[in-house]
């Protein structure tokens, strides 16, 4: 019994002493990142934009009344001349239809010959006469009709040009307004860029300075071409969030192909936008957000991340040109961004 007492006792102590025991909490390992502090942003007199050839006046073609292709004529590549027929429907219906209103007027233009002589020879009156007479206009417009009906069975090029592509094969329904074929000017070279509002901003909206040519370098050759300005748009891309802008030219001798890729040389000085100002970027600061061209970075202000948005101008080799959303003196994170989140206390700092 008295061994029982003196367990229970033990027991109880070890237990109570166990309730008073403090848990050991283990410091949390701090995020160690690297930072670069901001100098004063670089002026850029020369930029350099990435675009693509695009092919001129690229065309549409398709016929105005719907039918059963019999026969596609040409094939993606082909160059023709205006009036060329591209493409034929079956004009069976067609063909009836005026031979129908070509008998018809036969007929109303002879009965109103002669009507003539006897409206002269006052054998019949001037109402028959004029009945006769709108019998035949009626057929003549009839006929006229049913030509211009026949003629839209075939799809001719509007202008000399270079077929894109082929959308629609022979047997296939087409209703009108379908795309059959595409046509573009091999004569021209279109050259499209995207730029962003900043650029855009420094535009001259009078457009007394869009006789500057910048020049273009195309894919596979470092000879620069001049080309002069096109147009732009002025609303944003949905999806690249940024505007699209347009040069031309002749095309070159050796025909540069749509869809090559393009390098665009501006001398902003020259171009009457006076010089460009933004801070060079590592790319490995950059976190890009969920929607097209939408960039932020990380600035590290009290100890503690901070995440805000950006717009980069130019992507360059060594980094990106970035004109908003960044001061002088900014301490930027540019490592582990993926392991930060908003506010968090940063200790460890590799400058």
């Amino acid at each position: 019994m008295i061994l029982r007492k003196y367990s229970s006792l033990f027991l109880t102590v070890a237990v109570l002493s166990g309730c008073g025991m403090e848990t050991e909490h283990r410091p949390k390992p701090s995020l160690t990142v690297d930072v670069l502090t901001l100098d004063a942003p670089i002026s850029e007199q020369h930029r350099v934009f990435n675009g693509v050839v695009e092919a001129a006046d690229l065309t549409p073609l398709a016929f105005r009344i719907e039918g059963e292709l019999t026969q596609i004529l040409v094939k993606e590549g082909d160059a023709i001349a205006s009036g060329q027929p591209i493409a034929l429907l079956n004009n069976q219906k067609y063909q009836q239809n005026l031979n129908n209103a070509q008998a018809r007027f036969d007929l109303a233009s002879k009965q109103l010959e002669r009507a003539k002589d006897l409206y002269r020879q006052a054998m019949i009156s001037k109402a028959q006469f004029d009945e006769l007479s709108a019998t035949f206009k009626l057929a003549k417009a009839q006929r006229d009709t049913a030509k211009t009906m026949l003629s839209y069975a075939r799809l001719n090029a509007p202008f000399d040009g270079v077929i894109s592509s082929v959308e629609k094969q022979s047997h296939e329904s087409v209703t009108p307004g379908e795309v059959v074929v595409t046509l573009y000017r091999p004569d021209q070279l279109h050259v499209k860029i995207n730029i962003s509002d900043t650029i855009l901003a420094l535009m001259d909206p009078t457009g007394k300075n869009r006789t500057y040519q910048p020049y273009v370098a195309f894919a596979g050759s470092q000879k620069r071409h001049p080309m002069q300005y096109l147009e732009h748009t002025t609303e944003l891309h949905p999806q690249s969030r940024s505007y699209e802008f347009w040069l031309s030219r002749e095309q070159l001798a050796t025909p540069v192909l749509p869809g090559s890729s393009a390098i665009v040389y501006v001398d902003m000085t020259a171009a009457g936008m006076g010089t460009h100002q933004g801070y060079l970027i590592p790319m490995t600061a950059l976190d890009a957000g969920q929607k097209q061209g939408q960039f932020y970075i990380w600035k590290l202000q009290d100890e503690r991340a901070y995440r805000y948005p950006i717009t980069v101008d130019e992507i360059l080799g060594n980094g990106a040109i970035v004109s908003l959303g960044v001061a002088q003196g900014d301490v930027i994170i540019s490592s582990n961004i993926r392991k930060l989140r908003e506010g968090m206390e940063i200790k460890g700092v590799h400058l």
